[in-house]
């Protein structure tokens, strides 16, 4: 069973990544097959965010890798059929989800890895939940698609 705070932060993390690139200033060095990462990576991204404050559970279904692990504060680790379950799930809901100190990397145009500051609040299960947090994601891209492939986070402490 996923617990409030597992869950609200998962939730939180997946939705926050749309802000990431909505808010990127970093331009990649690699030239044009970098950009075209980074603007498929930022299409992506602000889908899940919609998503996310929809509640609507078939983003993630369509762009998790089948091996999609998520590290969260806690140090829980949870997999694809879990993060599906708790977006599928009515119990969380978002009110602010902002990102800031972004950075994109870009390997071999296939890799995008993102990094930020993520100031989350909402409910889940009707508590009240709100922090910073530091994320991490990386992107994968399978054949043709671009699929999450790692979420990491950690609560920064005031």
């Amino acid at each position: 069973m996923i617990n409030f705070r597992t869950g609200a932060l998962l939730g939180l993390l997946l939705a926050g990544m749309a802000l990431l690139f909505a808010q990127a200033t970093h331009k990649p060095a690699g030239g044009s097959r970098d950009q075209e990462s980074v603007m498929a990576i930022g299409k992506l991204e602000d889908q899940m965010r919609l998503a996310a404050l929809k509640g609507d559970a078939s983003w993630w279904v369509e762009n998790l890798s089948d091996a999609y692990m998520e590290t969260d504060f806690q140090g829980k680790v949870t997999n694809k059929a879990e993060t599906i379950e708790l977006q599928r799930s009515s119990a969380l809901i978002y009110d602010v989800l902002n990102l800031s100190d972004r950075n994109v990397r870009v390997f071999n145009g296939d890799t995008v890895i993102i990094t930020g500051k993520m100031t989350a609040e909402g409910t889940f299960h009707q508590q009240s939940f709100s922090g910073d947090f530091q994320i991490t994601r990386v992107w994968a891209k399978q054949g043709l698609e671009w699929k999450l492939a790692s979420s990491q986070a950690t609560r920064i402490i005031p």
